[in-house]
């Protein structure tokens, strides 16, 4: 396990006292933390890379030609993905899902649940053989404490007159969010994201066939999100929806706040997805 001066945030202290000789800090010097992981793998073992979103951007260009360029098998475990609350603007992880998207044979996961960390934690460890990162959000699990990680999209709502599509811990804002229109007599499907890169053309095919009506959200900045790749896949299939809504952080920074008050203020939280969803079948 490695780490860049984040041994406490990252919840690496018991694996630190347990294996000593298995956990590195490198310090804040997160394109080394990447280096050397691509290294490790190099020679056989099996390293992750705890890193907050925000800090992992420093390590982009290590990432792209020392782990990816030579298909290694690191893991990036990159926590405080999202909206991260007070810690301030300097802390959002809203940028991860777009600089990593682009970079070629990553796998990205998103768990929704610890249930779906565990295991996504685990295979990418013991199963899959190359560069794969795990997002997850800082603090718990909401509502939603299931687990689908096995399957890419999974139908949690069945719904006919709106789609809703996101992933990670956003699941729960989406759950509410359908209970919210059922009550004004809105139909809403809720579908969950397992896997955010790459998306199979079939896969999505076979979960948004005859949705005339999708709204994707999620906690990164609209350039380079999912929802634009889901768009494009659609349109590329011949099965674009009517009309089509991408809730997000938009084009811009986000300032000091709790969780709560800046998905609020993004139009994230179930309220603002209903009032989105709401309109676009109206």
């Amino acid at each position: 396990a490695i780490t860049a001066a984040m041994p406490g945030g990252t919840g690496l202290l018991k694996f630190m006292r347990e294996y000593p000789k298995r956990f590195f800090d490198v310090g804040i010097a997160e394109e080394h933390a990447i280096s050397m992981a691509g290294g490790l793998a190099k020679q056989g073992m099996v390293p992750v890379a705890a890193i907050y979103s925000t800090f992992l951007q420093r390590a982009y260009d290590q990432i792209m030609q020392d782990i990816a360029m030579l298909h290694l098998h690191v893991i990036l475990a990159v926590d405080r993905a999202g909206l991260v609350g007070d810690d301030g603007p300097t802390h959002h992880g809203v940028f991860d899902v777009g600089f990593l998207r682009q970079v070629p044979g990553m796998l990205i996961l998103a768990p929704a649940s610890l249930a779906e960390q565990k295991d996504m934690l685990s295979w990418a460890a013991e199963t899959y053989n190359g560069p794969v990162a795990v997002r997850y959000p800082r603090g718990g699990e909401g509502a939603y404490q299931e687990d689908r990680s096995d399957e890419a999209i999974a139908c949690l709502r069945p719904g006919t007159d709106i789609t809703l599509l996101t992933y990670g811990t956003l699941i729960n804002e989406a759950l509410s969010a359908a209970d919210l229109l059922a009550q004004r007599g809105i139909s809403a499907q809720v579908l969950k994201l397992s896997t955010i890169a790459p998306l199979d053309p079939e896969t999505v095919r076979t979960a948004l066939t005859g949705t005339k009506r999708l709204l994707v959200l999620e906690d990164c900045v609209e350039t380079g999100c999912v929802g634009q790749r889901v768009a494009a896949v659609m349109a590329q299939l011949g099965m674009a929806p009517r009309r089509l809504v991408l809730k997000n952080t938009g084009d811009r920074f986000i300032p000091q706040g709790s969780v709560a008050e800046l998905r609020h203020l993004c139009g994230l939280d179930a309220e603002g997805v209903a009032a989105a969803a709401e309109e676009a079948v109206h």
